[in-house]
């Protein structure tokens, strides 16, 4: 009894040829059209999943081919194999109901490994990484940043000899393995577009632009930045962050499918607002390793809301960021922290 009508493509031309596919009761599919007549064990035919009404494909064993848009027959002919996933899966798909709590579950599942999984994993990782990894990442870091952003420091000598003095002072009282403060170094930069700024980079680097020292008024105000971004590489913030966004995009990507669509751009938006918060988070810890630091040193903390306060001042432009955009805190809040500090 004939079941379906279908193209049967031979895997040797692009040229589809229609065909009626029925089964004998030997349990073997027969193919029959013109100048066609094949047959195949049923059980060694692959039959693609039903998804609406969409097309269904049947694979034979010698690389051709049948395309039927006469579900209802595919699953005549497969209704004696096993098919309760499949048909669970159809129902599930032909269901609204169903459809809209999956897409609830991913999007909480989703901001689950967003908020709680991924931050933790890249937490674990970053501080497991190789140390040859580790510098790898920071010499190329470094070397992008001196190609498109930075230009050697004017800084005089004896001035950059003061200060790494200072910050080999402040690495070896970390309080971290030797073997790490070892590798810690900074370097100095004019700052170009970056201005008057510091960064810490992986591989312990840090860099201290000559604007930044410019802007300082004494050397306290210029090792609470130091002590921050050795906060910065204590907790590894960099590589966490790269990790987390790494992370983070793949995920969407999976979840979403083509992340240039508009609904994926809209998904996105979420995770953009966690990453802000997830680098004000790294930003307030800095700060309290800086507290802690200058404390132990009996240096006022309103050093560090003084230069804070001086280095916004010279980026008006960043005021202009709502505070849930922002990476960092804003510096009213880390002013008032820093005075709030014993």
């Amino acid at each position: 009894m004939t079941d379906a009508r279908a193209l049967y493509f031979d895997g040797r031309s692009s040229e589809g040829r229609e065909v009626s596919l029925s089964l004998d009761g030997a349990g073997v599919l027969l193919l029959r059209g013109e100048g066609i007549s094949v047959g195949f064990p049923l059980d060694k035919v692959r039959a693609s999943g039903r998804i609406g009404s969409s097309q269904r494909h049947l694979y034979f064993p010698d690389g051709s081919k049948c395309e039927t848009a006469d579900n209802d027959a595919v699953d005549r002919l497969f209704e004696a194999r096993p098919r309760a996933f499949a048909q669970t899966l159809h129902r599930w798909e032909s269901s609204l109901a169903y459809v809209l709590a999956a897409a609830v579950i991913t999007v909480v599942s989703a901001f689950a490994a967003i908020y709680w999984g991924i931050p933790a994993l890249a937490k674990q990782v970053a501080f497991s990484m190789p140390a040859a990894t580790d510098a790898l990442i920071g010499r190329d870091a470094l070397a992008a940043l001196d190609r498109f952003v930075f230009s050697p420091s004017a800084l005089p000598p004896e001035r950059q000899a003061a200060l790494r003095k200072l910050h080999e002072g402040m690495a070896a009282g970390s309080g971290a393995a030797k073997e790490e403060t070892a590798a810690y170094r900074l370097e100095f930069r004019r700052g170009g577009r970056a201005g008057a700024n510091a960064l810490a980079l992986p591989a312990g680097i840090v860099v201290m632009t000559d604007e930044l020292v410019a802007l300082s008024q004494d050397d306290g105000e210029l090792e609470a930045v130091l002590a921050h971004e050795i906060g910065h590489l204590r907790q590894r913030h960099v590589l966490r962050q790269l990790l987390q966004n790494s992370a983070t995009a793949l995920l969407v990507a999976v979840t979403m499918g083509d992340v240039m669509s508009l609904t994926s751009l809209a998904a996105a938006a979420p995770t953009l607002l966690l990453h802000a918060k997830f680098s004000r988070d790294f930003e307030r810890e800095a700060d309290d390793y800086a507290f802690e630091h200058l404390a132990r040193r009996g240096i006022p903390p309103g050093k560090f809301g003084a230069i804070l306060q001086r280095m916004d001042e010279k980026r008006p432009g960043e005021k202009d960021a709502p505070d849930f955009l922002s990476t960092h805190p804003g510096t009213r809040e880390r002013i008032e922290r820093a005075r709030a500090r014993p």
